[in-house]
């Protein structure tokens, strides 16, 4: 009787590096399973809720009594649907539950693009790409904006299909404002492209694989424009452009100034990050150059660039990981070891540990919800039960108080300004900023708008104004913040 010979059982244990790649996704999932508390988020969910009511995406202004019907293109219609069903299903820790996925999903693509082939070598790539950006990540649309951008990229950089791109580039359109830095990133990888093929000796010419998904991710712009709302959509940069003066107003277009938690966070691994390109720079490609100076000189000039700096050199990071000299003294660029099989011990170490945070941050999401404690909940109840948030009376209040106001009453909400920076006129913006940097004409923009009641920080300078007049008086104060009437005003 002959021994039966069998193939060795190929074993199905996950390799370290996948588990890093795993670790690190759930880091991101765990960014997003925090109560919502964003006050641009908290006006997307109320008019998410009300396109799944039935009522439509609106096409003008329901919110406010100084730009009530003013033509108003909801850039983010199709997240904001989203978050309406699922509230309409759940409630809004399933609009939670959603940010969370969408988060871990970001930062599994973004280390996946990071990815070399060896845990260690994948852990540093990866942690500096995720660095990078993950500070700055909110449950808002914008998160559909970074995965529109990751998705982009992987396709480019897995030569996968290129009509991949069309769908991926209509979602991101239809979600996010952010689409351009699309264009700039296929446009610098095509010259980095035509620099790479002059360096190696040859004649300018076009790069044939580049340009294949650039012209995908063009027809889908094109496509882009088939939406409920029209072209519309893809003219968001001119507005911004219109309205630069009142977007220099808002923190999140500044350059960033590395002075905050989050910002200090950041300067760890933007600074790793450049040492790594640095490291490698001899390895580095034009086409990788070019995309990745560009990406770094936008995130210096506006904070809002930086999430999408991580996703735009994660794929070079790897690279440059990739050829590092190895612990044994390989020259830059030398073929890189197969990872060898890893310590039992180790890895059943990093796989409880991935049990442990998945149970902690899918209980932690399945316990969320909405946080509004930052915001002025006590004045607001003390103005609705004295009749103050009625119909006969108008009152001004700083933006995020505007945004909460909002989420709150809806359309009943008749809010001085929320955060729709590209929506509001110039003149409202205007008259804002006199507000909030306490000018000498704010005594009369209160009077042109018929406002009768403010609810303001107490600390500010319109507050010390609005007293000294002599035509106003507070009628409550709590939590720093503070409610007053024009004299002569009832309180039910």
């Amino acid at each position: 009787m002959t021994e039966a010979h069998t193939a060795p059982r190929r074993s199905v244990r996950p390799s370290l590096e996948s588990l890093f790649v795993a670790a690190l996704a759930l880091f991101g999932f765990g960014l997003g399973a925090r109560p919502i508390s964003d006050n641009s988020e908290l006006l997307h969910l109320r008019t998410g809720i009300r396109i799944a009511a039935g009522h439509g995406i609106p096409r003008a202004d329901p919110y406010s009594y100084t730009a009530h019907g003013a033509k108003w293109v909801v850039q983010s219609w199709l997240p904001e649907w989203t978050y309406g069903v699922l509230h309409k299903l759940h409630g809004f820790r399933m609009v939670e539950l959603e940010q969370a996925v969408l988060m871990g999903v970001c930062a599994w693509l973004i280390v996946r693009l990071a990815r070399t082939g060896n845990a260690v070598r994948t852990m540093v790539a990866g942690a500096a790409a995720l660095g990078l950006g993950t500070a700055y990540w909110t449950a808002r649309p914008f998160m559909f904006g970074v995965l529109g951008f990751v998705l982009t990229i992987l396709v480019v950089e897995r030569r996968a299909n290129p009509w991949w791109l069309v769908p991926i580039t209509w979602m991101w359109v239809n979600s996010h404002g952010s689409f351009p830095l699309g264009v700039l990133w296929f446009g610098a990888i095509v010259v980095g492209a035509m620099f790479d093929g002059r360096a190696d000796g040859g004649t300018w010419r076009l790069p044939r694989d580049e340009l294949r998904y650039a012209g995908a991710f063009a027809v889908g712009l094109v496509v882009s424009a088939i939406n409920p709302l029209g072209p519309k959509l893809l003219t968001f940069a001119v507005t911004v452009g219109e309205k630069r003066s009142v977007f220099r107003t808002v923190r999140e277009w500044h350059s960033p100034d590395f002075q905050s938690s989050e910002g200090l966070f950041t300067l760890i691994f933007l600074v790793l990050a450049l040492v790594l390109l640095l490291r490698g720079r001899r390895s580095l490609a034009w086409r990788d150059v070019l995309p990745a100076i560009g990406f770094v000189t936008l995130s210096l000039l506006a904070l809002r660039n930086l999430p999408m700096l991580g996703v735009a050199l994660a794929p070079i990071l790897g690279r440059v990981m990739m050829a590092a000299p190895s612990a044994g003294g390989a020259g830059s660029g030398s073929a890189q070891p197969a990872e060898p099989e890893p310590r039992g011990l180790m890895h059943t170490a990093v796989a409880v540990l991935l049990v442990l945070m998945y149970l902690l941050f899918t209980a932690k999401a399945l316990n969320g919800g909405v946080d509004a404690h930052a915001y002025p909940i006590a004045a607001i109840n003390f103005m609705e039960r004295h009749g103050l948030t009625s119909a006969d009376h108008r009152s001004v209040q700083q933006d995020i108080v505007g945004c909460y106001l909002i989420f709150r009453y809806g359309e009943n909400a008749r809010v001085f300004i929320d955060d729709r920076v590209d929506m509001y006129p110039l003149r409202v913006s205007k008259q804002y900023e006199d507000l909030l940097q306490g000018h000498g004409n704010v005594l009369q923009v209160l009077d042109r708008n018929k406002v009768d009641v403010i609810l303001w920080d107490r600390n500010l300078t319109l507050v010390t104004i609005a007293k000294a007049s002599g035509q106003w008086h507070s009628v409550f104060t709590k939590n720093g913040w503070t409610v007053l009437v024009r004299n002569g005003t009832q309180l039910t």
